[in-house]
This record gives structure tokens, sequence and C-alpha cells, in this order.
């Protein structure tokens, strides 16, 4: 069994990935934003591609039996393991607009638990930071989400409005309940601030692994809870898609505003 040390060389190196990874986001932030659509619908940039390499480098470096999953390129599939899960530009919408709501998040998943994670806006100098039985960091400094009930927090939602129309339940449910919501691109934005205790939840129906294995830790660390969108574990050996974080209290609320079962 691992010791609740035996993490620090895997949060080190994700760390000194994501700086490295935010000087190639701020290099191309203002120009030289060269941009494909993908068959989703959504953009990736030269940056994406780029930062997607540097960490497939950097963990075979590092870790030469580690497999990585990113969103624009893997050189590992899914199964057993260790396994990093990279998203080079969560929010790469918000990126090309000019939004710094943008992150790079990288999260080291071994066997299908979420082990290690790492996300940073370098815009801000904001680096989020955990690792399995350690608690979450924000610039070193401990963070933890709120203690607040659903009603008087804030749930962040997705920035996509024809997803928003696809999520008609769950919206009618917070407006009737009279629960403020958040939307804007970045999901790995939203989940950090549930993790330091500003928002109170998020639901996104097509979030993937990569977008929210490193958020798990941070927000599970931070004394959170992230499930799948009926309430149960998160399948990670597989490809998946949507999540539910919360801060806890509110968490089987949230479930079951989507017609999930209470957990």
């Amino acid at each position: 069994m691992q010791q609740v040390n035996s993490w620090h060389k895997e949060l080190e190196t994700a760390k000194s990935i994501a700086y490295e990874a935010g000087t190639i986001m701020r290099q191309y932030f203002h120009d030289g934003q060269e941009k494909e659509w993908k068959d989703d619908g959504t953009p990736v940039t030269i940056a994406d591609v780029a930062i997607n390499r540097l960490v497939i480098e950097r963990i075979s470096e590092a870790f030469p039996d580690d497999g990585v999953i990113g969103e624009e390129e893997s050189n590992a599939g899914y199964g057993m393991g260790r396994k990093w899960f990279c998203d080079p530009i969560d929010g790469t919408k918000a990126y090309t607009w000019g939004v710094a709501t943008a992150m790079f998040s990288l999260g080291l998943v071994v066997d299908g638990v979420p082990v290690v994670g790492v996300a940073y806006n370098p815009f801000i100098d904001t680096l989020y930071a955990a690792a399995k039985g350690q608690g979450a960091h924000c610039n070193g400094k401990p963070i933890q989400v709120s203690q607040k009930e659903l009603h008087v927090g804030t749930i962040a939602l997705t920035s996509n409005l024809e997803k928003l129309r696809g999520q008609n339940t769950l919206f009618e449910h917070l407006v009737q309940k009279n629960i403020r919501t958040a939307s804007f691109s970045g999901g790995v934005c939203k989940c950090v601030l549930v993790a330091s205790g500003r928002f109170e939840g998020y639901v996104e129906e097509m979030l993937g692994a990569y977008d929210i294995a490193a958020s798990q830790v941070i927000i599970e660390e931070a004394g959170g809870m992230v499930t799948d969108l009926e309430g149960g574990a998160l399948q990670y050996l597989k490809p998946f898609r949507g999540a539910v974080a919360s801060n806890g209290i509110g968490h089987s609320e949230l479930i079951e505003m989507l017609g999930g079962k209470a957990v």
C-alpha cells in the first residue's frame, strides 16, 4: 500500500510541468492563437498541442513506465496501472476569447483511483495542488470547501447554451429554489472554485476523465465530493462523460435535481 508521503515526486513533477505549461499559455494568449475545430465543435489551438506534447515528454522522462491520456494526444489507453490524465488548456474557448478562466490540468490515476492533482491558472499565477491523504493547497496554503447549504450558495453550470437547455430539469429546480448560478467557460476553473469555497457545487454533463481527474483529488482533499451524474463513483478505467462536484453538503440534492438517486 502506498504511504502518505509516497506521492512527493509525482506532485512536484506535476507542479513543474504546470509552470512550464503556463509559460506556453501566456506566450500564445494574445498572439498566435491559430486554432482548428474538432468534430465536437470545440477549438484546439497551437498551445493545446504544444502543452500536451510537453506533458508526454516530461512524464516519460520522470516516470518511463507511466502513460498519458490527454485531450489532444495520448501514449496510453484506459485501464489499470498509472495513468496521467491531462487537459492542456481546459476552457479553450475562454482562452481564444482572451478570457482568463482557462487552466492547465494534470492528474495521476492509479488503478482507477485519482491520487495526485494539479491545476494552474497562469494569468493570475494560481496553482492548486493535492495528493491523496495530504490535503489540498492553493499556492502552498491549505484550502477547504465551503460549509454553506445550496439555497444560500452558488452552483456553477455549463457555459454552452444548447447544453444548458438540455439541463432543463436541473435549471428549473435551481430557479424554483432561488439558488444562484454561475456560467462561464472553464470546467477546471469552476472545480477549483468549489474546492476553495467560492462555489458550493458544479454540474457538467460533458466532463471527461482528463477534465476532472486532477480536480477530483483537489476537491476531495479540500473536503468536498465528486461523483458521476447519478451519484456513483467515476470510473477512470474507461471513458466517461459527466460529473457533479460539491462541498458535500448539498450533493444529494444536486443528484436528485438531475433525476438520480440520493448519495
